[in-house]
């Protein structure tokens, strides 16, 4: 059973983005249950790790960006990380742990781009004419022009 969890983690983390699932209904809208279908029917191993995450990127293709969120771009990305990660583990070259490690690396990479893309859009908000904020140039003197 611990072993199941752990597998199971490593696709919560794709739905930990900022915008990921969390966007659909706080987890318990249509993408969701399309998901959790995902995971109860493919498990996270070898043979079946590739259509695992097909079926996941197929329910966030059926239901786009407004289900996903905001960040649909990096979910694509994790998206197709993903179903290069479950070819590996389906053809033996990268051992479920291993893949693990790399949906890991591959999430928090998307979590940090989102994170860095959200504090842009928020600085943008806040100062949308940063010259206007500015206080007016002042020589040695301390006279402005």
């Amino acid at each position: 059973m611990l072993n199941g969890k752990r597998h199971i983690l490593a696709v919560i983390v794709l739905c930990a983005l900022p915008a990921g699932c969390t966007d659909d209904d706080q987890g318990k809208g249509d993408l969701h249950t399309a998901v959790s279908r995902c995971f109860a029917r493919y498990p996270f191993r070898k043979g079946s790790a590739y259509d695992r995450f097909t079926c996941i990127t197929n329910a966030h293709l059926r239901y786009g960006p407004s289900a996903v969120g905001t960040n649909y771009d990096l979910i694509s990305q994790v998206d197709l990380a993903s179903l290069r990660i479950g070819l590996d583990v389906d053809a033996g070259t990268l051992s479920v742990p291993e893949a693990e490690k790399e949906l890991h690396w591959v999430t928090t990479k998307a979590q940090a781009q989102a994170q860095a893309q959200a504090q842009a859009q928020a600085i943008g908000r806040i100062n949308t004419n940063p010259a206007a904020t500015m206080p007016p140039h002042r020589s040695a003197t301390g006279s402005t022009r």
